[in-house]
C-alpha cells in the first residue's frame, strides 16, 4: 500500500501529528521573508494552511494527489495559499522565492545522495538572491538505534493510541523499525488498528515508511556542495543550540 494513499491523507494528523513548535517556527520564518513562500513535501496542509492564513503567499509542492485533494479542501477559499503536484527533486515552478521550507523530515524520503542534491540544486534555482531555505531532520540517536537493532528486533510497539471524542472510536498504531546502517536508511512498518466504541476491530492496515538519516556534516557537506551556506543549526524550534543530546537538526541556510 502506497503510505501517501487515500487512507493517510485522512488520517495523517492524527497519526503524525508534526512536532511541538513546528509550525510556529516556519511560520515566524515566513512572516520575515519576501513573498511568495515554497513549502515541499507540503501534504494536507499542516503547515501551510496557517502560515497562509495569517497573510503569507505560499505554495504547497506535493508528489501525493491524496494529500493535496486533503490540503485543498481543508483551505477552500483561502486565496493566499496554491496547490501544486510535483517532485521536490524536479519541480519547475514561474515564482521565485523568498523562503523555501521543507518541514517535518521531508528531505529524509531523498534516499539517494543524486536525490538529495538533485533536491537542493532545483530548490536554490527557485530562491530569490536573498532567499533562505529552513528544514529539519532527525538528530540520529545512536541508543535507540542499537536498541531497535538488538533487544528490540522484530517487535512490534505501540507509539501511537488515541479515541476519537465524537465517534468513540479508536485508533493504536504500532510500529517496527528496521535500521540499515550501511545504507544509512530506516525503514519502519506500521500497523494500524481501528476499534469500535464495544471494542469490536473495525479495521487494520499496514503501511511502510523508507527514510535516510543524516549526521550533522553530512549535511553541512551537501549543503556547500549545492550553493547554499549555513546561516543557523538550531537543537530544537525554539532556537535552543544543537548538541550531542539535541532531539532534531533545525536548518536555515541562504543562497551562498
Amino acid at each position: 500500500m502506497s503510505y501517501y494513499d487515500e487512507y493517510m491523507a485522512e488520517h495523517y494528523d492524527v497519526l503524525a501529528p508534526g512536532l511541538p513548535g513546528d509550525v510556529d517556527f516556519y511560520a515566524g520564518l515566513a512572516r520575515e521573508a519576501e513573498p511568495p513562500v515554497l513549502e515541499l513535501g507540503a501534504g494536507s496542509g499542516r503547515v501551510a494552511i496557517p502560515i497562509a492564513r495569517a497573510g503569507v503567499e505560499i505554495v504547497g509542492l506535493d508528489s501525493s494527489p491524496a494529500m493535496l485533494a486533503k490540503g485543498r479542501e481543508r483551505s477552500a477559499g483561502l486565496a493566499s495559499v496554491r496547490w501544486v503536484e510535483g517532485d521536490m527533486r524536479a519541480f519547475d515552478l514561474p515564482e521565485r522565492f523568498g523562503l523555501v521550507i521543507i518541514p517535518y523530515r521531508a528531505f529524509q524520503h531523498m534516499l539517494t545522495v543524486d536525490d538529495q542534491k538533485s533536491c537542493l540544486v532545483c530548490v536554490r534555482r527557485h530562491l530569490r538572491d536573498d532567499g533562505r531555505l529552513a528544514f529539519n531532520l532527525f538528530n540520529p540517536d545512536l541508543v535507540a538505534m542499537g536498541r531497535w537493532m538488538s533487544d528490540f528486533q522484530g517487535d512490534w510497539r505501540i507509539w501511537h493510541d488515541s479515541t476519537d471524542q465524537r465517534t468513540g472510536r479508536r485508533t493504536i498504531a504500532w510500529e517496527c523499525r528496521h535500521y540499515h546502517t550501511g545504507s544509512q536508511e530506516l525503514t519502519t512498518l506500521w500497523k494500524v488498528e481501528e476499534i469500535d466504541p464495544d471494542g469490536r476491530p473495525v479495521s487494520q492496515r499496514y503501511l511502510d515508511l523508507h527514510l535516510r538519516w543524516f549526521y550533522r556534516f553530512e549535511v553541512e557537506h551537501l549543503l556547500a556542495l549545492t550553493g547554499f551556506q549555513v546561516e543557523h543549526l538550531y537543537g530544537w524550534f525554539d532556537g535552543r543550540a544543537f548538541g550531542d543530546s539535541s532531539p532534531e537538526m533545525v536548518w536555515v541556510a541562504r543562497k551562498a
